[in-house]
């Protein structure tokens, strides 16, 4: 579903990604670990065409996008849901699901919001309540709901635990599961080792803007050489 080949990227002069690639089959969960400024940010803002790629291509169920626009790459079902959850606080609920269809699925608004409803059954308690007024673990399901609004092919999310109560990371993480079990691609960024591990199919772990060990995501689990050296565990 998505293949990254020797991918470099960075701000201005600032090189930070350095040839990584990895790979997504499709129905995957690949988990991307790494402690902070290790490059996970800028890797996931260059997948989705927000920071432009110097050098390596990413291709997306065989279409090549490297150097695409943010909104070209949407349209195409590569869908990223941000770290921060950035929702539009002075939106609806509504108003903000509505948005994440704008690009792409628009024509599905009506059974998609149907679709996220059920995941979601709080989301639609309130679906006429501000964003802005939400919880934290609220906004994440509002920003993750999003998202699923654009029918994505390949799901990003970005540190979707950040900043929540151990009950909503575990409801979390519940949800990964289940969006694994419906068939949908996707790239967990995470900085809880353990969990992401115990779902995810395969993981790759960057270190300083390069791929420094991947595999079966159970093998890297047991690995304790790999924990000590990359993952400060």
């Amino acid at each position: 579903m998505l293949k990254v080949e020797n991918l470099c990227s960075g701000y201005g002069p600032v090189q930070i990604l350095h040839g990584v690639s990895l790979e997504v089959a499709p129905g995957e969960v690949v988990a991307l670990l790494g402690s902070n400024g290790m490059g996970k940010s800028t890797l996931n803002n260059t997948l989705s065409g927000v920071c432009r790629a110097t050098a390596g291509q990413v291709v997306l169920d065989g279409k090549n996008l490297t150097g695409a626009s943010p909104d070209e790459i949407v349209s195409h079902g590569l869908i990223h849901v941000p770290e921060g959850r950035r929702v539009f606080p002075n939106l609806t609920i509504l108003e903000n699901l509505e948005l994440g269809s704008y690009r792409r699925a628009k024509s599905q608004r009506k059974q998609n919001l149907e679709k996220v409803f059920e995941i979601f059954p709080k989301l639609r308690e309130r679906v006429a309540q501000k964003a802005g007024t939400l919880s934290g673990g609220e906004q994440q399901m509002l920003a993750i709901g999003r998202g699923l609004m654009a029918e994505p092919k390949l799901l990003i999310l970005d540190e979707p635990s950040l900043g929540l109560s151990p009950l909503m990371v575990e409801q979390m993480f519940e949800l990964i599961v289940k969006l694994h079990a419906e068939g949908l691609s996707i790239l967990l960024v995470e900085q809880n080792v353990m969990q992401s591990l115990q779902i995810a199919d395969r993981a790759y772990v960057l270190d300083n803007g390069k791929i420094a060990m991947s595999g079966p995501a159970q093998q890297l689990l047991n690995d304790p050489g790999l924990r000590t050296a990359y993952l400060g565990m």
